[in-house]
């Protein structure tokens, strides 16, 4: 880009043209290909099994969804900024406080201490609210709705078993059903079947 540069007759904003430029941060978007494995559960299951997880739920989908969402979200500000800002900014003189300044800005707390001084720095915190007000409150309603799920299955679960356990009552069978590990305090047997 920095030779075709002359060929645009000067035209070409100076952050651009520089080797700092600002779309050296596109490459942060190749996080965005992580979400090409959460389309559907099947690619998320064969992923999943690549990396020896025996079985996925739905609730696993979505919250891996959200975390991904969340996590490119805060690569892609966090990596704007710092190259927006760290060259002027005394304010920003390392990644970890662009970071700071990235999560602050995409929660809206915004709490004071870091500004942008550039215009290119302003511009990212514009896109960083308004990214930050329309995505995250959705990705918290996903968060919430992945819990939501994984308590249902687990009280669909627990109903399961008491369900089986109250019949197994009602045929007398719970009284033959030992555990094997622990044994008779009388006379340390493990079992009593044989009684």
């Amino acid at each position: 880009l920095t030779n075709v540069i002359p060929l645009l007759g000067g035209n070409v904003p100076l952050w651009i043209a520089s080797n700092n430029s600002a779309l050296v941060n596109l490459r942060l978007l190749r996080i965005l290909r992580l979400q090409g494995l959460l389309v559907d559960s099947e690619t998320f299951s064969s992923v999943a099994k690549s990396l020896q997880i025996e079985s996925v739920r739905p609730y696993q989908l979505k919250l891996a969804k959200v975390l991904i969402t969340l996590f490119t979200l805060f690569s892609v500000a966090t990596g704007f900024i710092y190259t927006a800002e760290h060259e002027v900014n005394p304010l920003i003189p390392d990644y970890f406080t662009a970071a700071y300044f990235g999560l602050t800005t995409l929660t809206t707390v915004g709490f004071g201490d870091i500004t942008p001084i550039t215009l290119n720095g302003r511009l990212v915190v514009m896109g960083s609210i308004l990214v930050g007000v329309a995505v995250i409150p959705a990705q918290a309603a996903e968060l919430v709705e992945a819990l939501l799920d994984l308590q249902a299955e687990r009280r669909q679960k627990d109903m399961m078993k008491n369900t089986l356990r109250s019949r197994m009552e009602g045929r007398g069978l719970v009284d033959d059903m030992v555990d094997p590990r622990i044994s008779c305090p009388s006379c340390g047997k493990r079992s009593h079947r044989s009684d």
